[in-house]
């Protein structure tokens, strides 16, 4: 396990899988990858790689059966884990996205989307630190599952209500293999706060995390059944429980444009929204949750938790009002805790702005792999480049006034300076260096704020100029020392 610290500044993608245990022909074959692939990572496999023979050789090692997504996600995870402030709290942000594949010919391994009839993918289920600041910079990926669903019969466009459940049963029990993983990996350095959305509300689920003591925020999907003292045998919803509960604090945030979903089901749980500020209410209270009764006794017959309660005041009439009921390990007694648990599940939505980078910015769902297991390797190979396309966003988002030099390092600024002076002044913000690399990557500041592919082009750009100044300098160095000699 890493005991040191890193900065978070950019560096070069290829050492993310130093670690990786497989021997040093692997190792260099994904260092001369990655090295392409940051280049330019939005552009197909064959026009990436330089030569027939780099092709051949990324196909080989996209199905290598000593290589899997599972050993690059954990090579990478370890070098987050050196990112992660020794002793501090982060955030550890839990979702799960779709990867929908075009095309003809079936690919073998995937199943069954839930966008499109005809396509076909498959799911993977991310966990993403970020720190617990103000910053919410992001430090890596520190676990992944990926997995495929089963494809509909031709006879029965229905699945049966036994066979749902299995598949359901398998795709949630993702979220607690995933915290257990976690947990270990962070735990002896880090205390982490786990963040999830309303697919994470699983009684279940809180009954594994309050037995490993974990720290988490869900936000709840369901009107569950909670007591109205404990030890009482008298029920009520928790949507009852809430309107007891005392308000400790108001706030107004900016609500951000949300577009119409593709599906029937997103679009439900996902409305499309304009651009607004909105004035918040918290309340907050505590609640036992009664034990759902499809699970076995295996799990606790009640849960007693802490609940923020965040409702949306005056809402315009043609807007969907903000309504959040969070269900957390935080203590919840006064304005200040509240207000820091409600922080913490606004940190969530920088998963989204992940996905956006793998999907948009290393264009994956357009590879043209055959199979789950080279497309998951792919996948993961991609984990750090979009992390590092993330980061440069969110501190330009976050602290756009800080130094420069808080993201990119000595060199890389020596080289923005050299390639974008204009853009560059002597005591460079994060976001000047921002606009000076999406300037690498022919972006015209009055065209506005840089989108994905830009952004990708520009780092990489810069990523690659910079490993040559190092090298150069090096090497004056060595014919230096020579001359001295």
């Amino acid at each position: 396990m890493s005991s040191h610290k890193k900065s978070c500044a950019v560096a070069s993608v290829a050492n993310e899988f130093e670690r990786l245990p497989v021997d040093i022909r692997i190792r260099k074959r994904i260092r001369l990858v990655i090295d392409r692939l940051c280049e330019a990572p939005d552009l197909g496999f064959p026009r990436a790689l330089k030569t027939e023979r780099e092709s051949e050789g990324f196909y080989r090692l996209l199905n290598n059966r000593r290589l899997t997504y599972a050993s690059l996600v954990s090579a990478h995870a370890e070098e987050t884990l050196g990112r992660i402030p020794s002793g501090e709290t982060i955030r550890i942000v839990h979702d799960t996205t779709e990867f929908s594949f075009g095309g003809e010919h079936e690919r073998v391994g995937l199943g069954r989307t839930r966008t499109e009839a005809s396509a076909q993918g498959f799911f993977a289920h991310l966990a993403l630190a970020t720190t617990a600041d103000a910053t919410r910079r992001p430090l890596g990926v520190v676990g992944a599952h990926c997995w495929a669903r089963g494809k509909k019969s031709r006879g029965n466009r229905r699945m049966t209500g036994q066979q749902l459940a299995k598949i359901d049963g398998k795709e949630s029990d993702r979220w607690r293999q995933l915290v257990e993983d976690t947990e270990e990996l962070v735990r002896e350095r880090a205390s982490a706060v786990h963040l999830m959305d309303r697919e994470g509300d699983s009684y279940a689920l809180f009954a594994t995390m309050v037995s490993m003591g974990a720290r988490f925020v869900v936000r709840m999907a369901k009107d569950r059944v909670v007591f109205e003292e404990e030890g009482v045998d008298e029920v009520l919803r928790l949507s009852e429980a809430l309107v007891a509960f005392p308000e400790l604090a108001t706030r107004e945030v900016a609500i951000g444009k949300r577009v119409s979903k593709p599906t029937p089901r997103s679009a439900k749980s996902h409305p499309p929204r304009v651009e607004r500020t909105a004035k918040l209410a918290f309340s907050a209270g505590t609640v036992t949750l009664k034990r759902p009764r499809y699970l076995d006794e295996t799990y606790p017959e009640s849960l007693t938790l802490n609940v923020a309660y965040v409702r949306e005041v005056n809402a315009p009439t043609d807007a969907e009002p903000v309504s959040w009921v969070l269900v957390t390990s935080e203590p919840v007694r006064t304005a200040e805790e509240v207000e820091a648990v409600v922080d913490h599940y606004r940190s969530r939505w920088i998963i989204e702005e992940f996905f956006k980078a793998l999907k948009t910015g290393c264009a994956f769902e357009e590879r043209q792999l055959e199979s789950f297991a080279s497309l998951t390797n792919a996948l993961a190979l991609f984990f750090p480049i979009a992390w590092q396309m993330l980061l440069v966003r969110t501190a330009a988002r976050q602290k756009p006034d800080a130094p420069a030099e808080t993201v990119f390092t000595a060199t890389q600024i020596k080289v923005l300076r050299h390639c974008q002076p204009q853009k560059m002044p002597l005591n460079a913000t994060v976001l000047d260096a921002l606009y000076a690399v999406a300037g690498q990557g022919d972006h015209l500041k009055q065209n506005g704020y840089p989108r994905w592919r830009t952004l990708a082009y520009g780092m990489q750009d810069i990523i690659k100029m910079a490993a040559i100044w190092d090298a150069s300098a090096r090497d004056t160095e060595k014919t230096q020392l020579r001359s001295d000699q």
